[in-house]
């Protein structure tokens, strides 16, 4: 039985491979393209090839250097390459990733490189993915009220979201710069809190953070297998394997995303569980954003005074106005 660690090996081994082999592909392409518009170029690179095996036969014979002629032809071709403006190295491949020339490894290291292709494998293990239209690009402040909520507020549901998406957008541009990366979004069902989430998801990926999204059901789900199998007097070795990987991944990549926090079994386990996330993940000054149909204070209720008090104290709180948008659509479609 192939375990986790050996899947997401050899898929990773099949991008390097997948990689090298287009980078050669695109070389051996570019080659024969500029031979047949300059065949003089083909010439100058066979005569350079034999010059080069008689300068390297020489070194092993007494009676002379023939260096002279192979840096005569490399010359007459650096030339024709100039009046040409052919540009140098246009017979090398050209890499995805030039550090490690798409091998993974620079000397005796992992090349910082197989970090992004992970990023882009181990999410496909975890039980929920972020939808691929919610973007900033898809993102519709029309969708909301432009009405003043009530007469002691005059901020429209538009208004507010407005600000939300600003700061959502600020957030992603300064993500590597802000000490503050902890952010609560709080509002009744329906109402963005998701697609905004996945927004900031959604832009940080493309900039190489490690992200993962998780619903709070399916997040303690996680924890709580992977509690049990470490208990367990004889776990399975491949399932502890994978869990063990999933939670060091939640333990340690750069952002992490909570969907749909208090909808989950609230049991003394689950507190202790989101109390032991919340503290290694800040210690550690890694990102986590929550959204919740919860309000701060309820936390208390739900859950306890500690876990409220991390939130309060540790995350920038962000409210959605009320009103379910899918049933505003709904009720238009009538």
């Amino acid at each position: 039985m192939t375990n986790l660690t050996d899947k997401i090996n050899g898929k990773i081994i099949s991008v390097y491979e997948s990689r090298r082999h287009n980078a050669f592909n695109a070389r051996d392409a570019r080659v024969a393209s500029l031979y047949a518009r300059h065949p003089a170029l083909k010439e100058f690179d066979m005569k350079l090839r034999s010059a080069g095996i008689a300068r390297l036969c020489s070194a092993f014979d007494s009676e002379g250097d023939d260096s002279a002629g192979f840096d005569l032809v490399a010359s007459e071709r650096q030339a024709f390459m100039r009046e040409h403006g052919i540009e140098d190295g246009y017979d090398e491949p050209v890499f995805f990733c030039r550090a490690c020339k798409d091998t993974g490894r620079i000397r005796d290291k992992w090349c910082f490189c197989r970090r992004q292709i992970l990023q882009d494998i181990l999410p496909a293990y975890f039980p929920d993915s972020m939808s691929s239209d919610h973007t900033f690009a898809e993102f519709n402040l029309n969708l909301y009220d432009s009405a003043p909520s009530n007469r002691l507020h005059a901020l429209s549901a538009r208004d507010v979201m407005a600000k939300n998406l600003q700061a959502a957008q600020f957030y992603t541009s300064n993500f590597f710069q802000l000490k503050d990366r902890q952010l609560f979004f709080s509002g009744d069902p329906g109402t963005g809190k998701t697609f905004l989430m996945q927004c900031i998801g959604h832009r940080l990926m493309e900039e190489g953070v490690a992200v993962i999204y998780i619903t709070a059901p399916n997040l303690f789900d996680l924890l709580t297998r992977y509690r049990r199998l470490q208990q367990s007097f004889r776990p399975d070795p491949d399932q502890l394997e994978e869990a063990t990987m999933l939670y060091n991944a939640l333990m340690t990549w750069d952002l992490l995303l909570i969907d749909d926090l208090g909808t989950e079994m609230a049991t003394q386990e689950t507190f202790a569980q989101l109390l032991g996330l919340l503290d290694t993940r800040h210690n550690r000054q890694l990102a986590t954003i929550i959204a919740s149909n919860l309000k701060v204070p309820d936390f208390a209720k739900q859950y306890d005074s500690r876990i409220a008090s991390r939130l309060m104290g540790n995350f920038l709180i962000y409210s959605f106005p009320p009103g379910d948008l899918r049933l505003r659509h709904l009720k238009a479609d009538v």
